[in-house]
């Protein structure tokens, strides 16, 4: 028995039923046109070779199910129907030969009509399989033709980039049009700039020749005011010279008294020469320059007459005091006429009323109480002092109200940026650098506005500002003395050289800086403050310099070096040297008329010395180049007379620091021949 897959079976002699069935078939191979051949024929139909092939393969031994295939091997010819039957019988043995029919299988059941049905959907599987095998090859293929014409688009889009112009697309057209849009946008704006910058070089014109046109305006207005002042400084020398003529002319015993202030004749033609050439000189560019020198220059001449014109004075008085005294004396006792009498206490008072003095301390000379002497100072240095301590204070008094204003304290305060700022900057670091800072302060005297921070300023916005400036600017230039000079010697140049700039285009300046310079240390005058009647110790020595500290004044050795200082800065000044050749408003003739001040009083501890070698080391050198042998006795006379006195009122035991420091200076001054200049000076080209 043959197992087959189903519910029936079938046995071997059925088989051999449906084989005699099929061969006794009739089939027209002609009809067909299909001949099946024997099996050893190499020309067997596909399916024949496939069944075989099956068979073959899995079948290789002999048994129940691998009988010979008789019906292969019988030439059949085929109709529709028998080709049908055909392929069911070799469905029917591929069943059998793969074991798809068993013996289990209930043939007798399965009825030609199953077995057909059974076939044909055995048939209709396999021609689903081929069909969707066929479909996925298609598809396959499709997918590759996709591929490769993709593949071939890309390459050819390639090739044309690279070989062939690309085309305007429409996104092309889009980008010029906005990039032609961008740059018409562009040429607008260039336009718009174009047309901007032509107004603004319209109006930079016209600002332009307008400011021109001020200016010329300006420069017109300057050069008549220069003229109209100028013509009154030459209307005021010829005052001057006419009143300093007269004054000589009514001199008695004129010709020993010029010896005496030849010096300052000489120094008046000198500034009237000087006045002349400012005069003369046409400065296009500032016109006013030259009248505010010429004003200077003035008030210099105006200075000296008045200084000759008390020395006449004077000098007449005390001939006409001789020469009465002459007449009530015996011919015998009558004094010689070269002699110079004493001042008298009559004359002291005289002009003490004349100059409206304070009060002044005196010493008995001798017992008769005719004549007095004044040791701590002399009286033509004390009418100076006295004179600039009045405007001074009057200068002080004329800005109280500028300073008390509450509402102006903003605009104080600016004002002692305007001045502390430059004051505070001068060094000799370079003459540019010195230059800036002096302008910056004459700006600020001329009344201009000057910056302050990010502001401008301007001293006349209110009146008394200009004053109240011109004031603390002195005051500040001074202390500098104190609290810088002290400290580094050197500084003393620049600052002079400052001050000295704004003393001859300032004389008011000049004389404000002079009076500091004297209230702050009276020696310079010289004068050796006495304590009056009634007065304090700290109201005393206050006014002699020193400062107090939670009531202790400061020692002794710090007061020094203060005043030293300010000797120092003053000393400065007076050899300093103006620009452009212009006279000095304060220079070494002072220096030499202070020096021999100083030696005729009577030295005292430790201030006398202290100050005589600071300013020895500061103007000894141009005092020596100046006065020549004159001043060599003068500093002989210092070696052997004055250094004696100096250490006759210094008390033993008390170091004498300033005395050894003045020893050791004039014993080098000797060794060396002279006194060296000074370290720190400022050359004639500096600035």
């Amino acid at each position: 028995m043959v197992s087959f897959k189903g519910d029936s079976t079938i046995s071997c002699s059925l088989l051999s039923l449906i084989s005699e069935q099929v061969s006794q078939t009739k089939i027209d191979l002609k009809k067909c046109k299909i001949i099946c051949k024997p099996a050893h024929s190499p020309e067997k139909s596909f399916d024949s070779q496939y069944f075989q092939h099956q068979y073959s393969v899995h079948h290789p031994h002999p048994g129940l199910n691998n009988r010979p295939n008789l019906l292969m091997d019988i030439p059949v010819q085929h109709t529709e129907k028998s080709i049908n039957q055909f392929k069911w019988q070799q469905e029917l043995l591929m069943m059998r030969n793969t074991n798809q029919l068993d013996e289990t299988t209930p043939v007798y059941n399965l009825s030609n009509h199953g077995i057909m049905q059974l076939f044909e959907l055995r048939e209709q599987q396999r021609l689903s399989t081929a069909t969707s095998f066929m479909k996925k090859i298609e598809d396959f293929k499709e997918v590759s033709r996709r591929s490769d014409e993709e593949e071939c688009l890309r390459m050819k889009q390639e090739l044309e980039e690279r070989l062939v112009p690309k085309r305007e697309s429409q996104v092309d057209v889009e980008m010029i049009i906005q990039r032609l849009q961008v740059e018409a946008r562009k040429r607008f704006q260039q336009e718009e700039d174009q047309i901007d910058q032509k107004l603004k070089e319209i109006t930079s014109i016209q600002e332009k020749e307008l400011q021109e046109d001020m200016k010329k305006k300006t420069l017109e207005l300057h050069i008549a005011e220069a003229k109209r002042r100028k013509g009154i400084s030459s209307s005021k020398l010829e005052s001057l010279l006419k009143f300093l003529d007269e004054s000589v002319t009514s001199c008695q015993e004129r010709d020993s008294f010029l010896q005496t202030v030849q010096m300052k004749l000489d120094r008046v033609t000198a500034l009237k020469t000087q006045f002349q050439v400012v005069v003369n000189n046409v400065n296009h560019e500032d016109p006013l320059n030259s009248a505010i020198r010429s004003e200077n220059i003035v008030k210099q001449i105006e200075d000296l007459v008045e200084v000759i014109r008390d020395d006449i004075a004077k000098n007449n008085a005390i001939v006409e005091e001789k020469n009465a005294l002459s007449k009530r004396q015996q011919p015998q006792s009558a004094l010689p006429s070269s002699a110079v009498m004493p001042i008298t206490s009559s004359a002291v008072k005289q002009e003490h009323q004349n100059d409206q003095l304070g009060c002044l301390e005196k010493k008995t000379c001798d017992s008769n109480g005719g004549d007095e002497d004044l040791d701590f100072v002399r009286r033509e240095d004390l009418v100076v002092y006295s004179q600039l301590q009045a405007e001074l204070r009057q200068y002080e008094a004329n800005t109280v109200a500028f300073s008390g204003d509450l509402s102006l304290k903003t605009l104080r305060f600016e004002l002692q940026k305007a001045v502390l700022h430059p004051v505070n900057e001068i060094s000799d670091q370079s003459g540019q650098h010195l230059q800036d800072k002096l302008d910056r302060l004459r700006s600020l005297l001329q009344g201009n506005a000057v910056h302050v921070g990010s502001r401008m300023v301007r001293a006349t916005e209110h009146p008394g500002g200009l004053e109240y400036c011109t004031n603390l600017l002195a005051r500040r230039l001074v202390a500098q003395g104190e609290d810088q000079v002290n400290v580094n010697p050197k500084a003393a140049f620049p600052i002079a050289a400052i001050i000295t700039e704004l003393w001859l285009e300032f004389p008011v300046f000049g004389r404000l800086v002079l009076a500091h310079f004297y209230r702050q240390c009276p020696y310079l005058v010289p004068y050796y403050l006495p304590q009056q009647e009634g007065q304090s110790n700290e109201d005393y020595y206050k006014s002699l310099g020193y400062r107090y500290s939670s009531g202790k004044v400061e020692q002794q050795p710090t007061y020094l070096k203060r005043m030293s200082g300010v000797v120092r800065l003053y000393a400065a000044v007076l050899i300093s040297l103006p620009r452009r050749n212009q006279p000095h408003p304060h220079g070494l003739e002072h220096a030499w008329r202070y020096l021999a001040a100083l030696l005729n009083l009577s030295p005292r501890n430790d201030i006398t010395a202290a100050i005589l070698v600071e300013f020895l080391t500061v103007a000894g050198y141009a005092m020596s180049k100046e006065y020549g042998k004159q001043f060599q006795k003068l500093l002989h006379l210092i070696c052997t007379e004055y250094f004696t006195m100096i250490r006759n009122v210094t008390p033993k035991g008390s170091g004498g620091g300033p005395v050894t420091r003045l020893e050791e200076f004039l014993h080098e001054s000797i060794t060396k021949g002279g006194i060296s200049p000074p370290a720190g000076q400022l050359s004639p080209r500096f600035w």
